[in-house]
């Protein structure tokens, strides 16, 4: 079997209503030569033997059990620190990657020398109907930091694998509350690292309004406004 080009990591708690499709999403890519991580973080239901299932009939879906619930930053960087391939791209167990996501994605990375690429994504609900689609744009600093939002989707997202190694998902509160992939985007950001969006239609974001409805918003303004303060200083710094 051929090196992989592309990573997809999968991190999975009791995910067992959505992970099929979201697997095979990745599995039914234009590019064949890729790997599928699965990261089960502890799951209750039937997350695990659906992922054991895909292993069997697939070898490029690799499952990796973590036992227990060490939350969905350290099954993302578990997973990170475990793929093969040069560009990792991250997956929802909830979402769809699109059949073009990684050829389109790769396209991306080698023509337009990125470190972080991110694309346009289409809204569906929990029976997977279209609700909408939104576009991606450049990272804007000053409109990120007015309205605390940076107009990326998670499951559109890729990096290069060395990014890595500096830039890791946050296991502490900022996971507990949702907020680990807005601060892992930031802390990247902040490292130097180039964002590019593509025009592309890369994934299905499905809205399920889960972790919406769970959030405390005043607990998140509070930890988006203690990183945001810190802003200025870090780009001085040249962290």
């Amino acid at each position: 079997m051929k090196p992989p080009r592309v990573s997809f990591v999968i991190p999975a708690f009791n995910a067992e209503t959505f992970l099929a499709q979201a697997i095979l999403s990745c599995r039914g890519q234009s590019i064949k030569e890729l790997e599928v991580i699965v990261v089960n973080d502890g799951s209750t239901d039937g997350t695990k033997e659906l992922a054991d299932w895909h292993s069997e009939q697939d070898k490029r879906v690799k499952v990796i059990d973590l036992g227990v619930n060490m939350g969905r930053s350290a099954a993302r960087n578990i997973g990170n620190s475990s793929a093969l391939a040069p560009f990792i791209l991250v997956l929802d167990a909830d979402d769809i990657a699109l059949p073009n996501r990684a050829r389109d994605t790769i396209a991306a990375f080698e023509l337009k020398k990125a470190d972080i690429v991110y694309g346009a994504f289409q809204v569906i609900d929990a029976l997977g109907q279209m609700e909408g689609k939104t576009g991606a744009g450049p990272f804007n600093k000053e409109l990120a930091i007015k309205n605390r939002l940076n107009y990326i989707c998670h499951s559109t997202m890729a990096y290069r694998k060395g990014v890595t190694a500096n830039v890791q998902y946050d296991e502490g509160e900022y996971s507990k509350i949702g907020l680990d992939d807005w601060k892992f985007q930031w802390d990247a950001f902040l490292k130097g690292y180039k964002f590019v969006p593509t025009k592309q239609t890369l994934a299905q974001y499905r809205n399920l309004g889960t972790t919406e409805n769970m959030r405390n918003p005043e607990e998140v303004k509070k930890l988006k406004d203690a990183y945001l303060a810190t802003i200025e200083e870090r780009i001085t710094a040249r962290i």
